[in-house]
C-alpha cells in the first residue's frame, strides 16, 4: 500500500480550489461579500492565497533547472488558471446570473401575483428561487426592488441594501440613492446596491 504524500504545491492547490469555489458560491448572493465581516473573512483567504502562491512560484523558479520539480510547475500553473478563471468569473457576475437565471421565474410569479405598487418597502419575507427576500418596493419613478442582503453602512445608522430590480429607476431607488448601482442581469432584470445615506 502507497503512502499519499502531500506536498506543498497539492497543498496550495487545494487551498486555491477551495478559496476559490467558496468565493463564487457567496457571490451568487449580492451584498455577502460586500459586508464587513463577509470582506474580511474573504480577503483573508485571498491574502493568504495570493502570498502563498507568490513564495511558491519564487522557490521553483530559483530551483527550476531541476528535472524533479516538473510536476510541481504543472500544479502551480493550475493553481494560477483556477484563480485566474474565478477572478473572471467574479467581475462578470456569472454565478449571480445563473444563480438569478434559475430563480427569475420565481421573481416574475410573484410579481404577477402582487400586483399592487408601494414606494416604501415593505415586509415580504419570500423565497424567491434561491433567494431569500426580506423586503419588496415598487418605485413611483419606475422599478419593482427585491431586497435579499443588506448590511451596516459604516460607523453610522445608514443601511447598504442588495438585491434584483425589474425595470429600475437609473438614478434612485426605494431603498436609498447614495451609492447606487444597477447592473444589468437581461430581460431588463438588474441586481442593485444602494445605500439610504441619501
Amino acid at each position: 500500500m502507497t503512502a499519499i504524500s502531500i506536498t506543498p504545491s497539492k497543498l496550495l492547490l487545494f487551498y486555491a480550489i477551495f478559496t476559490c469555489a467558496l468565493t463564487l458560491v457567496l457571490s451568487i448572493y449580492p451584498g455577502v461579500i460586500n459586508g464587513l465581516l463577509g470582506f474580511i473573512a474573504i480577503a483573508f483567504l485571498w491574502l493568504i492565497l495570493l502570498a502563498a502562491c507568490a513564495i511558491a512560484g519564487i522557490k521553483l523558479w530559483l530551483r527550476r533547472k531541476e528535472p524533479s520539480l516538473k510536476s510541481e510547475f504543472q500544479r502551480l500553473t493550475v493553481t494560477f488558471l483556477i484563480i485566474i478563471v474565478s477572478y473572471s468569473l467574479l467581475k462578470f457576475y456569472v454565478p449571480r446570473r445563473i444563480g438569478f437565471f434559475f430563480s427569475r421565474p420565481a421573481f416574475v410569479q410573484w410579481l404577477a401575483k402582487n400586483p399592487s405598487k408601494t414606494n416604501q418597502p415593505r415586509l415580504i419575507e419570500a423565497k424567491l428561487g434561491i433567494y431569500q427576500v426580506d423586503e419588496y418596493a415598487s418605485s413611483s419613478n419606475g422599478g419593482n426592488y427585491f431586497r435579499v442582503y443588506s448590511h451596516g453602512d459604516g460607523l453610522g445608522p445608514d443601511t447598504v441594501s442588495y438585491g434584483f430590480a425589474y425595470q429600475p429607476n437609473s438614478q434612485t431607488s426605494p431603498f436609498g440613492a447614495a451609492n447606487y448601482h444597477i447592473y444589468p442581469l437581461g430581460d431588463r432584470w438588474y441586481w442593485f446596491q444602494a445605500s439610504n445615506d441619501w
